[in-house]
């Protein structure tokens, strides 16, 4: 597509502007002078009728008041003034042969037998037509430096007006996803121009969001989907070894749960990786379940330790949000814990609105504590890709839920 200066367009639109406003106020010129002139021909048309009325008696016609004033009667109307009147009856302006220009009116009276005109003969008393190439070579000088100072204006106008557009597309073309500029809207006018960058601000940093979802959801997937994998992996090793129909059982139970876990798991950083879905806060979960669900898909966690571990969960207790949602983030919680208790107790327990798990592990370093739920930030004892934390944390935004973690040497409390 052929580019269009904007500022070229706003100004050649500048100069059609001064352009139409100067003609149209030269023909509102001639129009005003010209009715000017009428007009005091006009009045001394009133003033010689006024005086004719008063003078008129019988049948003879009284002397004119002006000195280029001459009455007729309809019978002795000269034919270059009758001609003209009889084309059009109204008229009250007659041009002449020779530059003869005259101005007229019908009278009627009583006394009179018939109707009488009165007729200027004002050729010699016009104003503006003697001057008519004087006054249009005024007009169109004026007209001439109004297009020159309106082209000036207009450009200057123009390049000021799209600066700030010029600067911002500037910016645009060498902005960085991952560098998005905080002060457009205290660098550009509180106008279109400061609405655009606001947009385009606003729309750089969805695009941002989206990359970082697409980027995070590769890191969660990879995450979430080990254990239920490695639950499947060793299940089936333990069903080849041909055990008995109990214990097959028990090990398909786990390939099950293990998959529906994926499953949930899938589709929750599915969602993770959308925006904002409000159907995940409005649904109705229990809690226990998903508690005992995750429990006995992370035991293996747990084999050879020696940890108490106890659930003290209120059967019909029930929170508000998707329970895909919440089996993810329970189980990253409750699998952090098996893994990293070596002995000693692991509480999972209801306190009023709050599920709260409990252990005595090695807890958190120090030096971690305030960016722990970041991604990929873990402790040197930890096998994984510190994820888990950074998604239990994002669940917890998305679905309105509160989220407190607290560690010291002797364990860690997750809230």
């Amino acid at each position: 597509m052929k580019q269009r200066s904007l500022s070229r367009r706003i100004a050649v639109a500048f100069l059609g502007l001064a352009l139409f406003a100067g003609g149209l106020g030269g023909l509102i010129t001639l129009m005003f002078v010209y009715n000017t002139e009428d007009q005091i021909f006009d009045r001394l048309l009133t003033m010689e009728a006024d005086h004719f009325k008063a003078a008129a008696s019988g049948e003879v016609l009284p002397e004119s008041r002006l000195p280029f004033t001459t009455y007729y009667r309809d019978d002795t109307l000269p034919d270059f003034l009758k001609a003209p009147l009889e084309a059009e009856p109204g008229r009250s302006e007659v041009f002449g042969t020779d530059g003869r220009h005259y101005h007229l009116r019908r009278v009627e009276l009583e006394a009179l037998a018939e109707p009488v005109w009165i007729v200027l003969q004002v050729e010699d008393y016009l104003v503006v037509r003697p001057v008519l190439n004087e006054i249009m070579l005024v007009l169109v000088l004026s007209l001439i430096a109004m297009i020159m100072v309106a082209a000036v204006l207009g450009l200057f106008l123009a390049r000021r007006v799209t600066r700030p557009l010029r600067s911002l597309a500037s910016e645009v073309t060498a902005v960085e996803p991952d560098h998005l500029p905080d002060d457009w809207q205290t660098r550009y006018p509180a106008d279109e121009v400061g609405q655009l960058a606001d947009t385009l601000r606003a729309a750089f940093r969805r695009i941002n969001d989206f990359i970082d979802r697409e980027q995070r959801f590769t890191q969660d997937a990879s995450h979430e989907l080990r254990t239920p994998v490695a639950v499947i992996e060793s299940s089936a090793e333990m069903l080849a070894k041909a055990p008995d129909a109990d214990q097959a059982a028990v090990l398909i139970e786990r390939i099950r749960s293990a998959a529906l876990s994926m499953h949930l798991s899938v589709d929750v950083l599915l969602a993770l990786a959308r925006e904002d879905d409000p159907a995940l806060r409005s649904q109705r979960t229990a809690v226990l379940p998903i508690v005992e669900r995750v429990i006995v898909n992370h035991a293996f966690l747990l084999e050879d330790k020696p940890v108490e571990l106890s659930v003290e969960v209120d059967p019909d207790w029930r929170i508000a949000g998707d329970s895909a949602a919440l089996q993810v983030l329970v189980a990253n919680l409750i699998s952090n814990a098996f893994r990293y208790t070596e002995r000693g107790q692991i509480r999972i327990e209801r306190d009023g609105g709050d599920l709260v798990i409990t252990d005595t592990g090695v807890g958190i370093d120090d030096g971690l504590k305030a960016t722990v739920t970041e991604p990929a930030v873990k402790g040197e004892t930890s096998t994984g890709l510190g994820l888990g934390l950074s998604i239990v944390e994002r669940l917890c935004q998305r679905c309105g839920w509160r989220f407190e973690l607290s560690s010291s040497p002797h364990g860690t409390t997750a809230r």
